[in-house]
């Protein structure tokens, strides 16, 4: 790194690393940075790498301090499952230069953060959690609108939390998870107050309804068939939220606890 010298002429400049604090967008965080420092006079100054670096920190910060992935871990994660940028671009269908920007510093949204997170974490570490299928949001609302079209209602309504969509999925899902050895989504479940809910739900509601369903792998004559035994089972949203609400899978998890697909074979509703 380039040397600097005081500008009130006291010579070189040492390269120190200090913490600091400031708020950025609305929070309060404590970051550290390197920073040059006069010794003689204390003044602080910097270059465009480190003022990049600086950056990078309360973005950083910020992040760790929201329960994003930082740049760091992004990156670490990424080469730890041997991808390379454009790999794990193509993992969750956004443009390399995305990936590239989230490991310099550019904070992704929390949906784009859950999705990282379910190729990078829950999807390496045990398919258990994601019905050994990446995430695919615009296969979530493939799935809901051939719900929709069965039992002749709306399930993707403006304002909705999916509480009863949510039940639909996870019985789908898990279904073919038991006969097809693999979901339909990708998607991984939670245990709530409300029954078997998609994880992080509040950050996908608006991501899974702008998805375009058509850009995506179509459904199978086997997974038609499994939406169909669904949907036929419960032919009422009250249907297939009681029967959630029956399940010990669900009854037996910790209150906010991901529900792992390897549950398929204790569902005693279907």
């Amino acid at each position: 790194m380039k040397d600097l010298n005081c500008p009130k002429g006291h010579g070189p400049m040492a390269l120190k690393e200090l913490e600091k604090q400031t708020t950025f967008k609305g929070v309060d965080i404590t970051y550290s940075a390197d920073t040059f420092v006069c010794p003689e006079c204390g003044i602080e100054a910097g270059t465009v790498k480190t003022a990049g670096n600086v950056q990078r920190a309360i973005a950083d910060a910020y992040r760790s301090k929201m329960g994003l992935l930082t740049s760091h871990e992004i990156k670490s994660l990424r080469i730890s499952h041997d991808l390379s940028q454009q790999q794990l671009a193509d993992l969750i269908n956004v443009g390399v230069a995305s990936i590239k920007r989230w490991e310099t510093g550019l904070i992704q949204s929390k949906s784009m953060d859950h999705v990282l997170r379910m190729q990078l974490q829950c999807r390496f570490d045990s398919d258990n959690y994601s019905g050994n299928r990446k995430i695919s949001l615009p296969r979530i609302k493939l799935v809901a609108k051939q719900f929709e079209k069965l039992i002749g209602k709306r399930l993707l309504k403006i304002h909705d939390q999916f509480l009863f969509l949510a039940k639909y999925l996870w019985y789908a899902d898990m279904l073919a998870f038991r006969q097809l050895g693999r979901g339909l989504t990708g998607a991984t479940y939670a245990a709530i107050p409300y029954g078997p809910q998609l994880n992080n739900y509040k950050d996908l509601v608006k991501p899974i309804k702008a998805s375009d369903e058509l850009d995506v792998e179509p459904l199978s004559a086997e997974e038609l068939r499994i939406i169909r035994q669904v949907a036929e089972k419960f032919p009422g949203e009250e249907a297939v939220y009681e029967a959630a609400h029956r399940e010990k899978v669900w009854q037996e998890a910790a209150t906010g606890s991901l529900i792992p697909y390897s549950c398929a074979y204790e569902l005693t509703e279907i």
